[in-house]
């Protein structure tokens, strides 16, 4: 099993703490959660593990073998952001491309998109755009995938495609970490929980987060 590991996190933004202790286990085949309110540094988390965001301190280990950066590392992981990142005037299908995903495995996901493969990411709606990006980042040809609030700018028809497409991939042995505030899309999919609080990270049981309602905290 595949293991990439991140501890002692310390992140400040100026005079404010926003990560102290902050952990994350990632295992091959695995779908983990991150929960917590906003604000409480999840999305920050997210980009140390992936390496663009520089800390005072963490410690990143793929097998066991340290890294810098992880995002450089060839075949390893990709990291969905909040935002819409898609350059306008890239072709759809070179965008796949670029990130190695075939276009045929594309369209068999986003059937709205067969037969424009030659046009550009500036004619897509918002909606579109966000399909498009979480689908390619989730059928990478790497090992972990992050994915910052993959169901809260797409269409609820599309959510249950998105997390069958999710499965699909982490049964083939892909790891990946969630975090999205429809927390009835993340319970129903992850099998894996970390509780992130005041900068804090550790791992809960399903059973733990029902019980002391930590969503309805998070509301």
């Amino acid at each position: 099993m595949n293991i990439l590991e991140t501890d002692s996190v310390t992140l400040s933004y100026g005079t404010r703490t926003v990560i102290s202790g902050g952990y994350m286990k990632l295992e091959g085949g695995r779908i983990h959660a991150l929960i917590g309110r906003n604000g409480y540094g999840k999305s920050s988390l997210m980009k140390v593990v992936f390496g663009t965001q520089p800390a005072e301190f963490s410690f990143t280990r793929y097998n066991g073998k340290r890294l810098q950066h992880p995002y450089k590392e060839q075949g390893l992981i990709r990291y969905l952001p909040q935002f819409d990142f898609l350059p306008r005037s890239i072709r759809l299908q070179s965008f796949a491309d670029a990130y190695g995903v075939p276009w045929e495995k594309v369209i068999s996901c986003l059937s709205s998109l067969e037969g424009r493969a030659k046009q550009y990411v500036g004619s897509l709606s918002g909606g579109e755009s966000r399909m498009l990006a979480t689908v390619v980042m989730i059928c990478s040809p790497v090992k972990f995938v992050l994915l910052d609030e993959p169901f809260t700018h797409i269409m609820p028809l599309h959510i249950d495609s998105i997390k069958d497409l999710i499965r699909r991939e982490a049964e083939a042995g892909k790891g990946f970490m969630i975090t999205d505030h429809m927390y009835d899309h993340v319970l129903d999919l992850a099998d894996k929980f970390y509780y992130m609080e005041w900068g804090v990270t550790r791992e809960i049981s399903r059973e733990e987060l029902l019980e002391k309602d930590y969503f309805l905290r998070m509301k």
